[in-house]
């Protein structure tokens, strides 16, 4: 017999009703995305400390990484780039686009994520 620590089993009478109703409970989709920074450069750019995964209930669903646009356009522009690359989600296909901050980057790929078929978000 396990040791309860001065804990008492409940009678059938108490526990079934409890256990009917905690299983009646509806369970909440689990939204969150995490920013994971990456630890090894990656093309395009290579940049170790502004790029991160975009994940998802433990997988892998899309980029947010800084591009530096300088010499490919014309005057000087460092921008986030984020790209959402996870096809198996309710038909959804890639998007991408681009932000001035890594906060408006995350945002954008939030109203994305939330919005399935939405265009592309440019900011």
């Amino acid at each position: 017999m396990p040791k309860w620590d001065g804990l008492k089993p409940l009678p059938d009478h108490v526990l079934a009703p409890l256990l009917r109703a905690l299983a009646c409970i509806p369970r909440t989709a689990d939204t969150r995305l995490l920013l994971v920074k990456r630890t090894d450069g990656r093309p395009p750019g290579y940049d170790r400390e502004n790029d991160y995964d975009v994940v998802f209930r433990g997988r892998k669903v899309g980029r947010i990484w800084k591009y530096d646009y300088t010499g490919k356009v014309s005057g000087e522009m460092v921008r986030w780039l984020w790209h959402w690359d996870w096809r198996d989600v309710d038909g959804r296909k890639d998007t991408q686009g681009h932000a001035p901050s890594l906060e408006a980057a995350m945002t954008d790929f939030r109203s994305v994520w939330d919005a399935p078929g939405s265009n592309v978000i440019t900011r």
